[in-house]
């Protein structure tokens, strides 16, 4: 059995690696799959978000199956921030048809009034670990679609 990325959107979380100084913190954020780029909304003033205006380039991993056998993916890229009310207006689609939440994010942009600002990882690399896929080879470079 095949992993989908329909597979990896159901996951509710993922957990976002980024660094300053050498030093690395790790945090969860609910997020998002389109175009290809994972989407999560944060406070700016987190430590995360902190370290992100620093130094763009973070990791993610997402659990989508916690049970054994495991399956999980890993990914690495650039963080960067979503300003296009048009972009954003699109990804906020999905994310409140996910999660019910995050419906008055694109006025408030609009308006520059929005607490959270929107991130987007771009992935340079998407690994799979799928103990249930039965390949032989259950780590494997894959690519996200919506």
């Amino acid at each position: 059995m095949s992993i989908a990325t329909s597979d990896i959107a159901r996951a509710k979380t993922m957990q976002l690696a980024t660094s300053r100084d050498g030093q690395p913190w790790v945090c969860t954020v609910y997020f998002v799959i389109k175009n290809s780029n994972l989407y999560w909304l944060s406070f700016p003033d987190r430590r995360h978000s902190s370290e992100l205006a620093d130094n763009p380039k973070a990791a993610v991993a997402i659990a989508v199956e916690q049970d054994v056998p495991v399956v999980g993916v890993q990914a690495e890229g650039d963080v960067r921030l979503v300003k296009d009310p048009a972009e954003a207006e699109g990804v906020l689609e999905s994310y409140v048809e996910k999660y019910g939440k995050g419906r008055d994010f694109i006025g408030l942009l609009k308006e520059g009034r929005n607490r959270h600002d929107l991130y987007c990882l771009v992935p340079r690399k998407v690994m799979i670990f799928d103990e249930r896929s039965g390949e032989g080879v259950p780590y494997r470079q894959i690519t996200l679609t919506d």
